[in-house]
């Protein structure tokens, strides 16, 4: 079996796994290269984590979308990535309980997306942040995942479910696990500052969304539209394909029409050889003048 059919096997969660982690191995190989190399100047940092300062996010819009799918090096900090894996994989396996494929990955790619832009505004719109917008940038999906997160505590906020705590099992609810993930990562307020403010904007998205849908309206529906679409752009026209038989079925009336000329042809062929045979016989001069003038009219036609 190929990585491309294993890949085809993996849940939908799994299979933004399997591309948040390719991503990461490829950042980690290239920082490789830049050392082995002493190479510098190239951090790929630089080209997809998202900066704080609009000046650098305008010369770098796509790092909005790019930001959510890389994570800290391996020599910094590797449990962001698998913590984070980790936490998508069972928040998103949750979430699927009760939504399509569909939707997940809606509210996940948006709840990036809105994380990201609720970072960029706190970080431009309060003074406070004035002196660390200059050196500071996002990476890492936690935004999207306390999207998740927090969709899931305000759609199902007294699932049970049983914590695994190695030595016992610990009942919770949904709305209680949320609390937690979202106190824990606050401990890390200090250090981490733009990423809480990357958790807060993912999980209000969050709640936005599930109130929503709790009213009828499902957010990731115009985005799923707008994939769709521009999926389409890239499909190839079904070529057109002959099929013996010929020409198209005539219309109604059509075959009428063709009986009646074609019977109306037959009898003036009819005439013409009853008029030529008269000449073989009895000559030109033996024809009525209304003969005449029929073979003269065939003669035109010919």
């Amino acid at each position: 079996m190929t990585l491309i059919d294993s890949y085809k096997n993996f849940s939908l969660p799994g299979r933004i796994i399997a591309i948040t982690v390719a991503v990461w191995l490829s950042t980690q190989l290239w920082r490789l290269f830049l050392v082995l190399f002493v190479v510098s100047g190239y951090d790929w940092q630089d080209a997809l984590a998202l900066h704080s300062n609009l000046r650098d996010f305008w010369l770098t819009p796509w790092t909005l979308f790019t930001y959510m799918w890389v994570h800290a090096d391996l020599g910094v900090n590797l449990f962001h990535l698998v913590f984070n894996m980790l936490w998508l994989w069972w928040f998103g396996t949750y979430f699927l309980r009760w939504h399509t494929g569909r939707q997940f990955l809606g509210v996940y790619i948006l709840g990036g997306l809105f994380a990201g832009i609720f970072f960029l505004l706190v970080y431009n719109v309060f003074p406070y942040f004035a002196l660390e917008r200059q050196y500071t940038s996002l990476i890492g999906a936690s935004g999207a995942i306390f999207g998740l997160v927090a969709a899931v505590a305000v759609a199902r906020p007294n699932e049970q479910i049983q914590l695994n705590l190695i030595f016992t099992v610990f009942p919770l609810t949904m709305k209680w696990l949320a609390l937690i993930t979202f106190g824990i990562s606050l401990l890390n307020i200090s250090s981490n500052t733009g990423g809480i403010v990357c958790h807060i904007g993912g999980a209000l998205w969050g709640v936005i969304y599930a109130l929503s849908e709790q009213r009828g309206t499902d957010l990731t529906g115009w985005f799923n539209r707008t994939g769709d679409w521009i999926a389409n752009l890239f499909k190839r026209a079904p070529r057109m394909k002959a099929t013996p038989g010929g020409a198209r079925p005539p219309f109604p009336g059509e075959r009428a029409r063709d009986v009646d000329y074609n019977a109306r042809k037959r009898a003036r062929q009819e005439q013409i050889d009853h008029i030529l045979e008269k000449i073989s016989r009895h000559g030109y001069d033996a024809l009525t003048a209304e003969e005449k003038q029929l073979l003269f009219d065939a003669s035109r036609k010919h």
